[in-house]
């Protein structure tokens, strides 16, 4: 299984989002995330409608996170934006695409497969994954985040 450019980029971007602690525009993800204009805003959208950022409106406002991490689970990002986890096109939105479905007989054996790894990473939220990469990354320096709606940067060390 190969995760999305999308599902990758959305994660990084509710990254930068947490880390900011507060609203952010567009322009601001985009060049701080290294992804473009058009997609920030195709994912935000995404997000969006699913309850996980939110649109401030005003000169101070951006988009945020609605959730916090601890509540946004990678199951739920590659759901959105790799609809689940699927090893083969037979079942789900494309299921009608192999004329084989109903005779196949490994199909019920991928589907009943890839709903376990989909429970699994239901399990992890992207609070662990952040939790994880500071245990990993004990020696690395500090993060450094160019925050846009303040004076001066913010330097996070790590909480180990």
């Amino acid at each position: 299984m190969k995760l999305s450019t999308h599902t990758r980029y959305a994660i990084r971007i509710l990254f930068e989002l947490h880390l900011a602690r507060g609203p952010i525009s567009i322009a601001a993800l985009s060049e701080l995330t290294n992804i473009g204009l058009k997609t920030v805003e195709n994912i935000h959208a995404v997000l969006r409608q699913n309850d996980i950022t939110a649109s401030i409106i005003g000169a101070h406002g951006g988009i945020r996170l609605n959730k916090p991490l601890s509540a946004i689970s990678l199951g739920k990002m590659i759901e959105l934006f790799d609809e689940g986890v699927r090893f083969v096109v037979c079942f789900g939105e494309k299921s009608n695409d192999c004329p084989r479905q109903n005779v196949c007989e490994t199909r019920s054996v991928w589907k009943t497969i890839s709903g376990q790894i989909q429970k699994e990473l239901d399990t992890v939220s992207l609070e662990a994954i952040l939790d994880q990469y500071r245990e990993e990354n004990t020696e690395a320096k500090p993060v450094l985040i160019h925050c846009l709606n303040r004076k001066s940067d913010i330097i996070l060390e790590n909480d180990s």
